[in-house]
C-alpha cells in the first residue's frame, strides 16, 4: 500500500504542477508562439538547429537525467526512503522545474546565450568571469563523476547464483580454471544469453591452518562463477553509437517521419542488447576509461545532428522503457500474489526512516541528504543543458514547458521509482554491503531492478539486473557527451574574456575539447566515486542557486515578478554553503588536496556571485540596458 500511495501522490502532484504551476511560469515570461526562437533565426546546421519536439525532449531528458536521479537516491536511501521521497517530489515541482524552465526561457530571449553570457548582461563582466570559472570547475566535477560511474557500470560483475543462475560444482569450476592458469577470468557460460566467467574466490581456499595440516600443504583453491553484467551494456553502447549517424541522417537530412523513427530506434536498442548477450565486450576498467574519453572527444566536435541527437534519441528508448517498466512493476508488486502470482524475492525490510544510519554514512539530514539526492530534485547541470544546447534547438517558445519543466518532473519520477525499487527489491543488509561496503551503487540499483521485475513478472533475476545496468549506463553516457560539449563552449567563452583577439587555436573545438577531457580524465583517476559524489553534489546544486539568482536579477531588470526564483535561490545557497563547508573539512582531514582546493574555489566564486547579485538587485538601472532592451527583438 505504501508503494501505491507514493506513486499516486507523485504522479498526481506532477500533473497538477505541470498544468498549473508550469502555466504560471509561462505567464511570467509572456511565452508566445509568434516570437521566433534562436534555433529558427540563426539556423546554421551545426549548433542552432530547430528540433522536432519529441526529439528535443528525448535529448534534453536523457542529457539532464544522467545517473544523478539513480545513484543519488541509492546513496541517500541510507536515511530510509521517506526523507528522500519528500525532497525529490516537492523539490522538483517547486525548485527544480522552475530552475530548468526559467533558465531555458531566459536563454531563448537572449539569442540562445549560455547562462554565463546572461550573467554578463545582468551582473557585468566580473559576473561573467566568475560564472565561467564556477561552471568550468563544476563541469570538471560532473564529467569526472560520470566517467567513473560509466567505468563501474561497464565492468560490473556479481556472483551468478545471486542473479538466478546455477553454477556447476566446484570441481568443474576448478578443472576449467586450471586449464588457463594465466587468466584472471575464464569465460564459462551456464546460460546461452548471459555471459559469465570463472574467477578465483579470494574469500576461500588458500593455505590450511598450521594446526590442522603441514605448512606446505595448501588447500584446493576455491572458484566462483561471476555474471558479466557490464559486458552486455558495453556492446550495446558501441552498437548504438555506430548506428546513430545513419539515423541522424535520415531524421535531419531526409525528414524521416516520427512514426518510423520510433520503431527503428526501438529495434536498434533491442538488437544492441541481443548482441551484448552473445558478444559482450569485456576489457579492464582503465581501458574503458580511455575508450570513453576518446568517445566524448569525437562526439563533442561533430555536428549535433550527426551523433549527439540521434544517439540520445535511440538510447532514450531504453530509458523510457526503463521508467515505464519499473513504474509498472512497482504498481503490480504492491498487490503481491493477487495480481501475477509472484512475490518480491527479498521482502520489505528497508526502513521508512533510518536517520541514524544516514548520519553515520552520509552526514546530517540537512544539508547532506539534499546534496546526496542531487539531480532528482534540482540540478545546476540542467541550466547548462537548457542554455547550452536545448535553447539553440527549441523550435517554439511554447515547447519550453514541455521540454524544460516536464522533463524535470519525469526525472523526479525516475528518482521516486529508484527509492521504491530499493525499498521493494533489495534487502537492507545487501544494500549496505554493496553501496557502503563495496561502494558500488550502480550494482545495487541493478540488482534491485532484477529482483523487482522477478517479483512482478516472474522475469529471471539476471535479465532484470542487465536491464538495470543498461538503464543506468544509458543515462551516464548521454550526460558525458553533453557535458563535455558544454565544457567546450565555456572554454571558448573564457578565451574571449582573457584575450581581446583570441588566437585561432583557442577557438578551435578540438583544442578546447582536449582541455575538457584532460581535466575530466585526471580527476576521475585521482578520486573514488563516493568522495567525488559529495563535492559534485554541492557544486551541482550551488550552480543551480547561482542560476536562479541570475534569472531573478534578469526578471527584476525587466520589471517582472521574481519571488518564484529568488526564494529557491536563497534556500539552495544556504544548503550548498553548509554542505561545501562540511566537504572542505572532510577533505582537509583526509589529505585530499585536489577536492579541498575545489571546495575553496567553489566557495569563493559563489560568494562573489551573491555579492554581485545583491548589488545588481539594488541598482535602479541594469548594467547593460542596451542588451536588455534587445530582448525579444533580436
Amino acid at each position: 500500500m505504501f508503494v501505491l500511495i507514493v506513486l499516486g501522490a507523485a504522479v498526481t502532484g506532477y500533473l497538477l504542477a505541470s498544468r498549473f504551476y508550469g502555466r504560471f511560469l509561462e505567464r511570467q515570461f509572456d511565452v508566445s508562439e509568434a516570437q521566433p526562437t534562436p534555433a529558427v533565426k540563426f539556423n546554421d546546421g551545426l549548433d542552432y538547429v530547430p528540433a522536432k519536439p519529441y526529439v528535443l525532449f528525448a535529448h534534453h531528458f536523457a542529457a539532464i537525467a544522467g545517473a544523478g536521479p539513480i545513484v543519488g537516491p541509492t546513496l541517500a536511501a541510507a536515511y530510509g526512503v521517506v526523507p528522500g521521497l519528500v525532497w525529490v517530489i516537492l523539490g522538483a515541482m517547486l525548485i527544480g522545474g522552475v530552475h530548468d524552465m526559467s533558465a531555458l526561457l531566459v536563454s531563448v530571449r537572449e539569442r540562445g546565450r549560455s547562462i554565463a553570457e546572461v550573467a554578463r548582461i545582468v551582473l557585468g563582466k566580473t559576473g561573467f568571469g566568475v560564472m565561467i570559472g564556477f561552471l568550468l570547475v563544476a563541469l570538471f566535477m560532473v564529467t569526472a563523476t560520470f566517467l567513473n560511474l560509466s567505468v563501474v557500470a561497464l565492468t560490473s560483475t556479481y556472483p551468478a547464483e545471486k542473479v538466478g543462475l546455477t553454477p556447476p560444482p566446484q570441481e568443474v569450476l576448478r578443472s576449467v580454471a586450471e586449464q588457463h592458469p594465466d587468466k584472471k577470468f575464464v569465460p564459462y557460460r551456464v546460460h546461452p544469453w548471459m555471459p559469465s566467467v570463472i574467477s578465483l574466490d579470494e574469500r576461500g581456499g588458500g593455505r590450511a591452518p598450521h594446526h590442522t595440516a603441514p605448512a606446505d600443504d595448501a588447500a584446493p583453491k576455491q572458484y566462483s562463477l561471476l555474471a558479466r553484467i557490464g559486458g552486455i551494456a558495453s556492446t550495446s553502447v558501441l552498437f548504438i553509437t555506430a548506428c546513430a549517424p545513419i539515423l541522424g541522417w535520415l531524421i535531419y537530412r531526409r525528414n524521416f517521419p516520427a512514426k518510423l523513427a520510433y520503431p527503428v530506434a526501438t529495434v536498434l536498442c533491442f538488437v544492441s542488447v541481443l548482441l551484448g548477450m552473445k558478444h559482450p565486450v569485456v576489457v579492464s576498467p582503465e581501458t574503458w576509461r580511455l575508450w570513453m574519453t576518446i568517445y566524448v572527444i569525437c562526439i563533442s566536435t561533430l555536428p549535433v545532428w550527426m551523433l549527439l541527437m540521434p544517439r540520445d534519441f535511440v538510447n532514450v528508448q531504453i530509458l523510457y522503457a526503463g521508467v515505464f517498466g519499473v513504474f509498472t512493476a512497482l504498481a503490480l508488486t504492491a498487490f503481491g500474489a493477487t495480481v501475477l502470482g509472484h512475490q518480491p524475492t527479498t521482502g520489505y525490510d528497508t526502513p521508512l526512516f533510518d536517520v541514524a544510519t544516514g548520519l553515520q554514512h552520509v552526514g546530517l539530514l540537512w544539508p547532506m541528504m539534499l546534496i546526496t539526492v542531487s539531480c532528482g530534485a534540482i540540478s545546476g547541470f540542467h541550466c547548462l543543458v537548457s542554455t547550452g544546447t536545448t535553447a539553440k534547438q527549441l523550435a517554439s517558445e511554447t515547447h519550453a514547458r514541455r521540454v524544460g519543466y516536464n522533463a524535470m518532473l519525469l526525472e523526479s519520477l525516475l528518482a521516486v521509482t529508484v527509492f521504491l525499487t530499493l525499498y521493494v527489491g533489495l534487502a537492507r543488509k545487501e544494500y549496505m554491503a554493496i553501496v557502503y561496503g563495496e561502494q558500488n551503487p550502480v550494482l545495487a540499483v541493478a540488482l534491485a531492478v532484477g529482483n523487482l521485475l522477478h517479483g512482478a513478472f516472474g522475469t529471471p533475476v539476471w535479465i532484470g539486473t542487465v536491464f538495470g545496468i543498461l538503464l543506468l549506463e544509458g543515462f551516464v553516457v548521454t550526460t558525458l557527451d553533453v557535458a563535455v560539449r558544454l565544457n567546450r563552449y565555456l572554454l571558448e567563452e573564457l578565451w574571449k574574456i582573457v584575450f581581446d583577439r583570441p588566437p585561432r587555436i583557442f577557438l578551435n573545438p578540438l583544442f578546447n575539447t582536449l582541455i575538457a577531457v584532460a581535466g575530466m580524465y585526471a580527476l576521475s583517476r585521482w578520486n573514488v566515486l563516493q568522495m567525488l559524489w559529495r563535492v559534485f553534489g554541492s557544486a551541482n546544486q550551488m550552480m543551480a542557486a547561482m542560476t536562479l539568482l541570475v534569472v531573478s536579477v534578469w526578471l527584476r531588470a525587466h520589471g517582472r515578478r521574481y519571488f518564484f526564483t529568488l526564494i529557491p535561490s536563497i534556500f539552495m545557497f544556504l544548503t550548498t554553503f553548509a554542505s561545501t563547508a562540511i566537504n572542505l573539512r572532510q577533505n582537509l582531514l583526509a589529505g585530499n588536496w585536489p577536492l579541498a582546493l575545489a571546495c575553496v574555489i567553489l566557495f569563493g566564486l559563489a560568494i562573489t556571485t551573491v555579492l554581485l547579485g545583491v548589488r545588481a538587485m539594488r541598482q535602479q538601472v541594469p548594467n547593460d540596458a542596451r542588451a536588455l532592451g534587445d530582448v525579444g527583438k533580436s
